[in-house]
């Protein structure tokens, strides 16, 4: 398998750009505890932030990234901006992502994120895109997703 770990945020606040994670494979220990909420909302959880990139960033490829706090964790290139998915990697280590929307994004916006991740994938984020848009990590994403675990959220 190419895909390794799966993580889904949805919005569940009045904030626009929160993601708070209700269902993952708790295999990717970066996101296991940089993404830990550690007061407000979901103390014990995970969540993480879909923003505007800042423009002092030096890739000036994308417009929008995946945060916690001050950390960037990706920025999110779409190189079709129909599809409901984009790649990126994973700051600071040698990992690529897939980055996924709710299909229905352009007529309601964006309230669900899904990120699969491909591990030792940095350098390959342009074919693992091909392989998606090709539908042939249909199958991973989907047994990823059959492996998840649900994630209670808490006030």
């Amino acid at each position: 398998m190419i895909l390794t770990d799966y993580y889904k945020g949805v919005i569940l606040t009045d904030s626009k750009c929160r993601f708070d994670v209700v269902e993952c494979t708790e295999g990717y220990e970066l996101f296991e505890s940089l993404l830990i909420n550690k007061r407000k909302f979901n103390v014990g959880g995970l969540s993480f932030n879909f923003v505007d990139r800042p423009d002092r960033w030096k890739q000036k490829a994308t417009n929008k990234a995946i945060t916690k706090g001050t950390s960037n964790i990706t920025s999110v290139k779409r190189p079709d901006p129909i599809s409901h998915f984009g790649f990126g990697d994973i700051a600071n280590t040698n990992d690529g992502c897939l980055i996924g929307y709710n299909k229905d994004f352009q007529k309601i916006g964006i309230v669900e994120i899904v990120i699969f991740i491909a591990r030792g994938c940095r350098n390959d984020t342009v074919p693992l895109w091909e392989l998606l848009k090709d539908g042939e990590l249909d199958d991973e994403m989907a047994k990823l997703k059959l492996g998840a675990v649900t994630k209670s959220v808490t006030n």
